[in-house]
């Protein structure tokens, strides 16, 4: 039966509803107790058989003849109703069977009991509709398989895998034993603009808006008010924080979004070495309370927080790890480094190549460890070391290969940090869009005086690396894109006109293999691409007759490696595009459980590709494929 011929039929049952006078909406109801507060007191109320009525939305409905039982949750448990015809009354039994549906919401009356194997159950004398669905929730061992519809549709996603309502619940309480800890050591909660004139406190590329009243263009803020608090700091408050929502126009990957919740504070009259202290004692206390573990497994690494936290210098790594001195080697050095390292990097100025070797290093590095000594150059509100002034005093929590937290003394010396701005203005002047945005209103705060102080953040992108999984996952709603059916003919066709079809294939393994895995991908992204622009799938030639279509967007093909293939798939990954590829192990695979090997034993930029392919913008076509040649 179609989801249309579903809702039908129970457009027709809550009919029925309203014609019996019974309200299907309403808006109380008379729940005595809750399924968790039931099971709690279950011995005391079913030995007194004392009348309750408990209330949830029924999952799932089995029995036959005069007997049904139903699972029900209210948010706090899952419990079971007992219905029988004897105890309603042929009439009642007779409404409930032709009315109620699993996904419905219900209260039940009545009083509680054991049944022979020991299931707590209510058996019900009366019950009331307390809201008739329309649509049937997914079926119950598969739920929604498509990743983009559970995010959709995460209120399904929820009721179909338990797991994630218990990371939404942990993740509450991640946040909240933030909160308990900093208010315990006398923090004063604030909150801060999140539209700004000025980007300030981060290096990243800021989304922008207009103010309609103020005839104003405006960003969203990329840090939690960073350069705000500081003022705050210096007006007289001594230890301040927020918790709140932070916005970077950059690409998406397992590690990046570009909406997340973080957290920053500042402690005045504190340094970078008492900071990581206290700092410490705050994710060890949050960790604790939160999962009542220590140990972890998170990216492949195995983590424990317990023990010594070590120090490791961010120079001297880099120069173990690499052989490059990033305060020394020329910018050459520095690009014939990453190039020999198969590293692919964005921006030549010297900030960014000594970001990118760090991040070539970090990946490497289970944590928990403290990075420490940073150099200036990428480090433009830290306080510099007066014993090496191309040093700076930051800290950096390292934990599964990832930079999790970020502090620093903050620099307080007005002349300073307006040469560090004039720095940042030459990048951005040069092109280099993540570079800070200078705020020189925040250097006449900072001519009034501001005393030393410690500022430190982190946030979701810690709890994923604790959950181990990518952060939208742990997202309550990330962001996606509307569905097709939903955008307009005229949104489809620029949609349809900004975006093609790419199909990479390596000619080394024989034209004739090639083609056939250019035709593969061609089927499988015209037939099966979530982005289709038109519901199109037939074609009417003349002579009336139906011509089949998979798909109606034009289709480049290129030449490429193994590596430039592997490089698109990463690429494809990082910002959420959905990607097809034929492999060797497809070709040679004589069964689905060979494949399935095959895969699992392969990291993603080691498979044996043939071709590879997605649905691309022209972006994205330009930024990464314009060294590519035609196919042929």
């Amino acid at each position: 039966m179609s989801l249309e011929e579903i809702k039908n039929v129970r457009l027709e049952k809550l009919q029925k509803i309203q014609e019996k006078g019974d309200n299907p909406y309403p808006a109380g109801t008379g729940k005595t107790h809750t399924v968790k507060k039931a099971v709690e007191e279950f011995d005391s109320l079913s030995s007194s058989s004392e009348k309750v009525s408990l209330v949830g939305r029924i999952l799932s409905t089995r029995g036959q003849g005069g007997l049904l039982f139903c699972d029900f949750d209210d948010g706090t448990g899952k419990f079971q109703a007992v219905i029988k015809k004897d105890d309603l009354g042929e009439e009642s039994f007779s409404y409930f069977e032709s009315t109620i549906d699993n996904g419905d919401f219900v209260e039940f009356s009545g009083t509680l009991f054991a049944t022979k194997r020991g299931e707590k159950s209510i058996q019900v004398s009366s019950f009331k509709i307390l809201g008739k669905s329309l649509l049937p929730l997914p079926e119950k061992w598969h739920g929604l398989q498509d990743t983009e519809e559970r995010f959709r549709k995460r209120y399904l996603d929820i009721l179909s895998n338990p797991e994630i309502k218990d990371m939404l619940i942990r993740k509450g309480k991640f946040w909240n034993n933030v909160r308990t800890f900093l208010l315990s050591r006398d923090f004063i909660e604030v909150d801060t603009p999140t539209l700004e004139v000025t980007t300030g406190g981060a290096e990243a590329n800021p989304f922008k808006t207009h103010h309609k009243d103020f005839d104003l263009d405006l960003y969203l803020r990329i840090s939690v008010g960073e350069l705000w608090q500081k003022r705050l700091i210096a007006g007289g408050l001594p230890r301040t924080f927020e918790i709140g929502r932070v916005y970077r126009n950059e690409g998406s990957s397992p590690e990046h979004a570009q909406e997340f919740t973080n957290v920053e504070l500042y402690i005045s009259y504190m340094d970078y070495k008492e900071g990581k202290a206290l700092m410490e004692e705050l994710v060890r206390f949050v960790i604790k309370e939160t999962y009542g573990k220590t140990k972890f497994t998170s990216r492949g690494f195995e983590i424990d927080i317990e023990g010594e936290w070590k120090e490791i210098d961010y120079v001297e790594t880099v120069k173990e790890m690499t052989g490059i001195d990033v305060l020394t080697a020329t910018e050459d050095e520095m690009r014939e480094k990453l190039n020999a390292l198969s590293v692919k990097f964005v921006g030549e100025n010297r900030e960014r190549l000594t970001d990118t070797l760090w991040k070539y290093c970090r990946r490497q590095i289970a944590g928990p460890v403290w990075l420490i000594n940073h150099p200036k150059i990428v480090s433009p509100l830290a306080k510099a070391k007066p014993e090496n002034p191309l040093l700076t005093e930051r800290i950096q929590l390292i934990f599964a290969g990832a930079e999790v937290g970020n502090g620093w003394s903050e620099l307080n010396d007005p002349i300073d940090q307006r040469e560090r701005f004039e720095v940042q203005q030459a990048l951005l002047d040069g092109g280099d869009a993540e570079a800070m945005m200078p705020e020189w209103e925040f250097v006449e705060m900072l001519e009034h005086g501001m005393p030393p102080t410690f500022g430190y953040g982190f946030g979701e992108r810690f709890f994923a690396f604790l959950e181990d999984k990518p952060i939208r996952d742990v997202q309550t709603y990330p962001l996606v894109k509307p569905e097709q059916e939903k955008l307009s003919k005229k949104q489809q066709e620029e949609k349809y006109k900004s975006k093609k079809f790419v199909v990479i294939a390596d000619p080394t393994v024989g034209y004739g293999v090639a083609a056939n895995a250019m035709g593969q991908l061609g089927i499988s992204i015209g037939g099966l691409c979530k982005e289709k622009i038109f519901d199109q799938e037939t074609l009417i030639d003349k002579d009336g007759n139906i011509h089949y279509v998979d798909g109606l967007y034009p289709m480049t093909n290129l030449s490429g490696s193994q590596e430039q293939m592997a490089y698109f798939v990463g690429k494809c990954y990082e910002q959420n595009i959905q990607v097809f590829d034929f492999s060797q192990i497809m070709r040679k695979a004589h069964s689905d459980q060979e494949m399935e090997k095959g895969y699992k034993e392969l990291s993603t930029k080691d498979l044996p590709y043939i071709a590879v392919g997605a649905l691309v913008s022209k972006d994205f076509e330009k930024e990464f494929l314009s060294g590519l040649q035609l196919f042929g």
